[in-house]
């Protein structure tokens, strides 16, 4: 999935649909403050939603690893440092905040909200524990929408994914 993904020449124009897609959700748009991760290599774009949603004067917060664990930075422009896989994380005091809504990496999906990570369980346990009441939703590509996600008990289903051409919620409704 992953060549898959890097190898797609559309993703600009599937990244603006999947953002358009995102932002005309109603149950999106009534959070207050906002965990987005980051993008990194070929995942779906996250710098224009975050814009977006500092332009509309929500609270944003983007993830930071430490060990096995993710904690919450409010991002206000500041700069990015290189975490420990790699990618950009934001400088500054972690946060205590409890998200509304939560933006979520995916490898791959299923029409159930199941997901498919990377591996290291760290938005598993970070949705059991703080991320608990938010509502959660994935983002990808429509061609890394699958048949069926395996999921474990301690993997933790997105409430809905949105994809540049569909958005799925976990009861298993299609739009």
């Amino acid at each position: 999935m992953k060549a898959r993904r890097a190898a797609a020449q559309d993703r600009l124009l599937r990244d603006e649909k999947i953002l358009h897609n995102l932002l005309s959700l109603e149950m999106f748009s009534a959070g207050k403050r906002y965990f987005v991760y980051k993008s990194f290599g070929s995942e779906a774009d996250t710098s224009r939603l975050i814009a977006e949603l500092m332009r509309g004067g929500k609270e944003v917060y983007l993830p930071r690893t430490r060990g096995k664990e993710m904690q919450l930075v409010r991002y206000e422009g500041q700069a990015f440092e290189t975490g420990a896989f790699g990618i950009s994380e934001p400088t500054g005091a972690e946060s205590g905040a409890v998200p509304d809504v939560c933006v979520l990496p995916l490898l791959a999906a299923d029409a159930a909200c199941r997901r498919l990570g990377y591996g290291g369980g760290f938005y598993d346990r970070f949705l059991t524990e703080r991320g608990k009441p938010a509502l959660k939703i994935g983002i990808c590509y429509d061609f890394q929408i699958v048949e069926e996600i395996p999921a474990e008990g301690h993997d933790v289903p997105a409430d809905a994914i949105v994809t540049d051409s569909r958005i799925f919620r976990r009861n298993n409704t299609e739009e």
